[in-house]
């Protein structure tokens, strides 16, 4: 089988234009002219063989071999580009927003972007946590460079690189789910894909359920825990003393694994970017290695 090398130009200029949505853009991005931009498109569709861009009118429409390809082409470039980084000297003035979840690891995640930003002063950093559905929203506008959400299947736009780990039931160690007839839920709130995962869960198990307090802040919902006052679906990291563990022996329906992305913007990376991409890649994946997960 004939071995083909993919340029890693051709790769940054295909992802610069449909990050942008525009060859004019992208060109000004890359400082190259249009017309090099189109050629460029059209060399890369021709070396792997397929459509990957279609034009009509003023819309941009990714085509689904696009789509697999620019997952794939954002990991090549982070490698090319942390390979050069050793060579440059980080752009002082970058300053990355960077958005992490409240429903996944937030606390862990927040400490190693802490420790980076003490070991390097020339850092700077904007941090948002929210609910990974907004922050995916949130990049989509342009207004994150680099996310780490849960997301629910596919490979969305802007994913560079996925992992699955399996949620858990919890509740306090006082409690059992038999003593309800409607199982109360300690939930974030709607929009979650933990709490999805549970009333999608119960809901093909015929259980009746209540939510019975909601939060964004996964203390107060670890708290809530504790204290008896319902039932949750949390990580092995963020459960805690006092909490216990549920299985279907219990009486409550195995739940889907989560899907955990990292999203960024490659036109937006920088090698200050592809630092914090590093660091966040490691962090998540030391934590489910120590949990036996694994990569998707």
């Amino acid at each position: 089988m004939r071995t083909v090398n993919l340029p890693t130009d051709l790769l940054r200029t295909f992802i610069t234009v449909i990050e942008v949505k525009s060859h004019t853009r992208a060109a000004d991005l890359l400082n190259r002219s249009q017309p090099a931009v189109s050629l460029q498109i059209k060399r890369l569709e021709d070396l792997v063989g397929y459509k990957l861009i279609w034009q009509k009118g003023r819309t941009m429409q990714v085509s689904e071999k696009g789509e697999a390809l620019a997952m794939h082409a954002r990991q090549i470039l982070r490698l090319n580009d942390m390979a050069m980084g050793l060579f440059e000297r980080p752009d002082a003035e970058t300053n990355l927003r960077i958005g992490l979840p409240l429903d996944y690891g937030v606390r862990m995640l927040q400490q190693e972007i802490t420790r980076l930003l003490r070991e390097n002063p020339g850092l700077r950093l904007t941090i948002h946590c929210e609910l990974s559905q907004n922050l995916y929203d949130a990049l989509l506008r342009d207004e994150l460079d680099i996310i780490v959400a849960l997301y629910q299947g596919g490979d969305p736009q802007f994913l560079v690189q996925k992992w699955r780990e399996q949620p858990v039931w919890v509740g306090a160690e006082d409690i059992r789910p038999n003593q309800f007839e409607d199982l109360p839920l300690v939930t974030h709130p709607e929009g979650c894909v933990y709490r999805q995962r549970m009333t999608d869960a119960l809901g093909t198990n015929e259980q009746t359920w209540q939510v019975v307090f909601s939060s964004p802040n996964i203390d107060a919902l670890q708290a809530a825990v504790r204290d008896g006052l319902g039932f949750s679906c949390l990580t092995i990291p963020t459960t805690q003393k006092g909490m216990r563990r549920l299985t279907e022996e219990d009486g409550l329906p195995p739940l889907e694994a989560l899907r955990i992305g990292l999203f960024y913007r490659q036109t937006r990376l920088g090698s200050w970017g592809n630092l914090v991409a590093e660091r966040l890649t490691h962090t998540i994946e030391t934590v489910l290695s120590r949990e036996g997960n694994s990569t998707v």
